[in-house]
Order: C-alpha cells, then sequence, then structure tokens
C-alpha cells in the first residue's frame, strides 16, 4: 500500500492511495484502471487489462483533453507498450512517459499541483 502526501495538493482531482488495482482519489475509490485527466476521471468503454490491452479509443480520449505531459503506469513494474500506441502519441507530438502505477501516481500528483495539463492512463 502507498499513500500519498495530500495536505498540499491544491488540485481538482489526485491521488491519495494506491493499492494494486485499487485507486483512492480525492474524489472517490476505483477498483480499475483509470484514465485522467488533470480535472476529471474520464470514462471509457473498452476494458483496460494490461498495457497490451490499451486500444487507440483510450488514447483518444487522453488526447482530447490536449495534454502537455502524458502518463502511462503500466502496472507493479515498467513496461513497454505496443508500438502502436507511442506512434499514435508520437504523432500527436505529445510527451509520454512509461512507468510503473505506484510512481505513475505520485508524479501526476506532482504535475497537477504544479498546474501542469496531464493526462494519464494507470492500470
Amino acid at each position: 500500500m502507498m499513500t500519498l502526501q495530500e495536505e498540499k495538493i491544491q488540485a481538482p482531482v489526485f491521488f491519495k492511495e494506491y493499492v494494486k488495482g485499487r485507486f483512492i482519489l480525492n474524489i472517490g475509490e476505483y477498483n480499475h484502471p483509470l484514465i485522467l485527466s488533470a480535472t476529471q476521471v474520464l470514462e471509457y468503454q473498452d476494458k483496460i487489462d494490461d498495457i497490451q490491452s490499451i486500444k487507440k479509443s483510450h488514447l483518444d480520449l487522453i488526447l482530447a483533453t490536449n495534454p502537455e505531459i502524458i502518463l502511462i503506469g503500466t502496472g507493479e513494474k515498467q513496461l513497454l507498450p505496443p508500438l502502436e500506441i507511442i506512434n499514435q502519441i508520437a504523432k500527436a507530438g505529445k510527451s509520454v512517459d512509461f512507468m510503473a502505477s505506484d510512481t505513475a501516481c505520485k508524479t501526476y500528483n506532482l504535475l497537477v499541483n504544479e498546474n501542469r495539463n496531464v493526462s494519464c492512463i494507470i492500470i
């Protein structure tokens, strides 16, 4: 379990705690992978089980928020996604970082607290 510092976070949406597959945000608790912008949880249709199941539709949701930075939390370990995912993000001219999900939660919190326009997929 990873509890995150929250007392100084002023962002509309942030992580309070992360336990493998369970996310506690300031706005609710979720037991499935999340897609977030800097201001909201984004609803999606196609199920995400792992890094291999991220689809173009998931990335389209993120890209529609026009983020300056995209984070993808890949689970317990840092993994690289299929090349199609990397290519789609690169074609959009966005910066992307792939990291373990606990690190992605911490990084998301830091960036939104700096008022950065960040979006993420956290598995």
